[in-house]
């Protein structure tokens, strides 16, 4: 199967297909599918170059996919599963990933501002010094997810489950709307939302 896999990326780079069906590719539910083409787009310098800002990956398996610095602002990724990925230093600004599953997931030092992940999972997420900046987290999961360090101003924690979740240094403000539904105040202990 694995050699499957390279040879069909190799077929793909060398006959240059279109980057729309790569993309297409990517999309399908198909993981090592998805997986090749994405090697593949990432050959031709489509992550590098910003060219994949808006894309629609909505519902791609994508598990263990490495993109990390990709850029990819604006992508929607809802529901895609992600589980096991490595997003270190991407650029997912005001994404929608509402419901996807990133459980896993490394999205260290990530630029997530204003990014949709309403109801998306991330279980044992390691999110230090994540950019969450106005980031919906609406009933999102988030147990055991380190966010240490994680910017979370202005973002909306509402319902979201935090039970073991490393809080330390992470930011604040009174725009931050915390689990319980109240906003964020100095002297509010955080750690109880993750003890909880």
């Amino acid at each position: 199967m694995i050699r499957w896999v390279i040879k069909l990326v190799r077929a793909q780079v060398s006959a240059r297909l279109p980057r729309e069906k790569l993309v297409g590719q990517v999309a399908q539910g198909n993981n090592s599918a998805a997986l090749a083409a994405v090697e593949a787009l990432k050959e031709r310098l489509h992550f590098q170059d910003g060219s994949m800002q808006g894309i629609g990956l909505a519902g791609a398996r994508l598990q263990n996919v490495r993109l990390a610095k990709a850029r990819l602002p604006l992508a929607d990724l809802s529901g895609a599963t992600l589980t096991g990925s490595y997003f270190g230093e991407a650029d997912l600004s005001k994404s929608r990933l509402l419901k996807a599953d990133l459980t896993d997931g490394n999205l260290r030092e990530t630029l997530l501002a204003g990014a949709d992940l309403t109801g998306a999972t991330l279980v044992r997420a390691h999110l230090a010094r994540a950019d969450l900046r106005g980031a919906l987290l609406q009933g999102a999961d988030l147990r055991d997810a380190n966010l240490w360090g994680a910017d979370l101003r202005g973002a909306d924690l509402r319902g979201a489950a935090l039970n073991g979740a490393n809080l330390m240094q992470a930011e604040f403000d009174n725009q931050t709307v915390l689990p319980d539904g109240t906003n964020w105040h100095e002297g509010v202990d955080v750690a109880v939302f993750a003890a909880a």
